[in-house]
């Protein structure tokens, strides 16, 4: 894959397979260019970096995973995600994109024992056959009116293409997790095997973005309507992403909810190089479609670095909540390193990846503000800088949080207390992701150089992106290394001299504890009750004992929060379906008589609309 990816980058290829390969109304097709050899990139390493971290992980789950089934799943998991990549038309596109779901889902129900492994496969398949429904009544709608299978001849330009574009958009947009439709992700990767979780995470949901630029953007899409279509949806997802991590415990889940996060951000990337376009704005278009590329790239090598980290403390400290973690980057040095090393990745601390991307989306927005000659779309630019900065934010004290509570301080259970290092593998996968994310923030003008002539594809007269970005951030990293050296040297001065050790203050209560240190709960109380109507955030008390105001016996209190979206509007749509259902059920009774009555009333209906049509 590594050398398909040079391939492409350099040359196009095309290959179309003969008969007697051949899909009925078209042949199997695919294609390999600048676009495609960057995510068939992406691919290679994370699939590297899983399948060098899964036989460790494995033999702490040997009971629930048989890894017959595991390595077939993958492998076809993997084929499904490279095909989808190189399709070359809506039908080579859509065998693919089958394999790839379904080979996911069965990888999310690996232990058939778990319930909750169950439900999240099954909510996962809903979402995906929607999906799969828009994408077909999508492509079929453009081969009307394009007349070919091909993506190279699909324009969407004229107001025809309109409504295919928008079915298409909502598709990718299912599959990559952006709010409204973002409701399977948050229990697909728990449920999931961390390996899985991370090629999910790091590739599977850019695939759907990668597919969005290349149908639409590629194809030429003018639509101002669905542009900011596309920017609402980024916004509220990033946010919306964000807020649901901070209310979480579970450490994969968390992780889940910043994938909503930052597929957000690409996606409002994409909408700015669309709405760029629209403004003859082709340098401003061509930074921002590199951000949503460059993004894609540096979300899949972070991201599957942290669920990779994840499933590293779940196997050796037997546990993902952070109310029962605490003090495990004394057992787990190396985990707890390559975790800070992701977590200020995402959180865009320079000189990593990261920041690179999302300074480019920052330029994107000020270059649109400054430049275009309608003070509403100005406006609505400064807006989005406003809200970006406070999702980055946001962010950065969700990851204090995860690094707080579940690597420093106590343990605050036994399985943290005797929790130890990941095996070699584990490590080594880790720390290959983790130089990734290093040589991409450091070398960010050679990215962008690889990224350039998609750009210059997507947009004619786009500018030299290594002068576009202008911060020189080798020697930003060489200060931040010298700094660490320094501080480092000191701290082993002063742990070799003479050291005074004093007890801390403990309010009378005598030796610290774990019960004195900050919870998960605790630590984001305050955004959880200033954004407790958007989650339904609520707490109820209970304080027992005869003289409960003074001496209480017991003390108890239960957190309450739920989905504004799952509680008010897919929950009661799930129930209108089971109630149809229960009612749907009472036609089929085993008479062939009535079964005929029902093809004939049906037959006379369709003869009334034909009619009247």
């Amino acid at each position: 894959m590594l050398i398909a990816a040079v391939l492409g980058w350099r040359t196009d290829v095309t290959w179309t397979a003969s008969l007697p390969i051949y899909l009925a109304v078209a042949p199997l097709s695919t294609h390999l260019d600048a676009l495609s050899s960057i995510f068939i990139g992406l691919l290679a390493v994370i699939t590297i970096s899983i399948s060098t971290f899964s036989p460790g992980y494995l033999q702490h789950h040997n009971q629930e995973t048989n890894w017959n089934c595991y390595w077939i799943e993958l492998f076809l998991f993997i084929i499904g995600m490279m095909g989808v990549i190189l399709a070359a038309n809506a039908l080579s596109f859509m065998i693919f994109w089958e394999t790839m779901a379904l080979s996911s889902a069965f990888l999310i129900v690996t232990d058939l024992s778990s319930y909750e492994s169950r439900k999240a496969a099954f909510i996962y398949l809903g979402a995906t056959r929607i999906a799969t429904a828009l994408l077909m009544t999508g492509f079929l709608w453009m081969h009307s009116l394009c007349n070919s299978w091909n993506f190279a001849q699909w324009h969407f330009v004229a107001g025809s293409t309109t409504v295919p574009a928008l079915l298409i958009l909502i598709a990718f947009c299912i599959k990559g997790g952006i709010w409204p439709f973002h409701v399977w992700l948050p229990y697909a990767h728990p449920a999931a095997p961390s390996p899985v979780s991370a090629l999910m995470s790091g590739v599977m949901i850019k695939v759907a973005l990668y597919a969005l630029i290349r149908v639409l953007v590629m194809g030429g899409l003018c639509s101002v309507n669905l542009s900011c279509l596309m920017l609402a949806l980024g916004v509220i997802s990033a946010f919306w992403g964000v807020l649901g991590a901070l209310m979480q415990h579970d450490l994969k889940t968390l992780l889940a909810y910043h994938s909503i996060e930052n597929v957000g951000l690409i996606l409002i990337a994409i909408s700015l190089a669309l709405i760029s376009n629209l403004l003859h704005l082709p340098v401003v278009a061509g930074m921002c479609l590199a951000a949503a590329i460059f993004h894609c790239v540096n979300h899949g090598l972070f991201k599957s670095l942290l669920f990779l980290g994840a499933g590293t403390v779940d196997t050796r400290a037997h546990s993902r909540d952070l109310e029962l973690l605490g003090g495990l980057a004394k057992s787990m040095p190396w985990t707890f390193l390559f975790f800070v090393i992701g977590s200020a990745a995402i959180c865009a601390l320079p000189p990593l990846n990261g920041f690179n991307s999302k300074w480019l989306v920052y330029q994107g927005l000020v270059q649109i503000a400054f430049n275009s000659h309608s003070l509403w779309i100005a406006g609505v630019a400064v807006v989005c800088v406003g809200l970006l900065a406070l999702v980055s934010g946001m962010a950065m004290y969700c990851f204090t949080k995860a690094i707080g509570i579940a690597f420093l301080g106590r343990p605050r259970s036994q399985r943290a207390q005797h929790a130890t290092e990941g095996d070699r593998g584990m490590l080594t996968a880790q720390a290959l992701l983790a130089i990734c994310c290093i040589f991409l923030g450091v070398c960010a003008p050679a990215a962008l150089a690889v990224i350039q002539p998609v750009c210059s594809t997507a947009f004619t007269n786009a500018a030299n992106l290594s002068l576009v970005y202008t911060i020189p951030m080798g020697v930003f990293a060489l200060i931040i290394a010298l700094l660490t050296i320094v501080i480092y040297w000191s701290w082993l001065s002063d742990r070799n001299g003479s050291v005074k050790h004093y007890i801390t203050w403990e309010c009378g209560f005598g030796s610290l504890t774990k019960r004195m240190q900050a919870t998960a709960t605790g630590f984001a109380e305050n955004v959880a009750y200033t954004f407790a109507p958007l989650w339904q955030y609520h707490t109820e008390s209970n304080i027992a004992g005869r003289d409960r105001r003074h001496f209480p016996d017991d003390i108890s209190v239960e957190i309450h929060a739920s989905m504004l979206l799952e509680s008010r509007v897919y929950g009661p749509a799930v129930q209108l379906v089971r109630w149809l259902g229960e009612h749907v059920v009472l036609l089929q009774t085993g008479s062939v008589h009535l079964y005929l009555t029902y093809f004939l009333l049906t037959l006379v209906a369709l003869m009334v609309i034909g009619v009247l049509i």
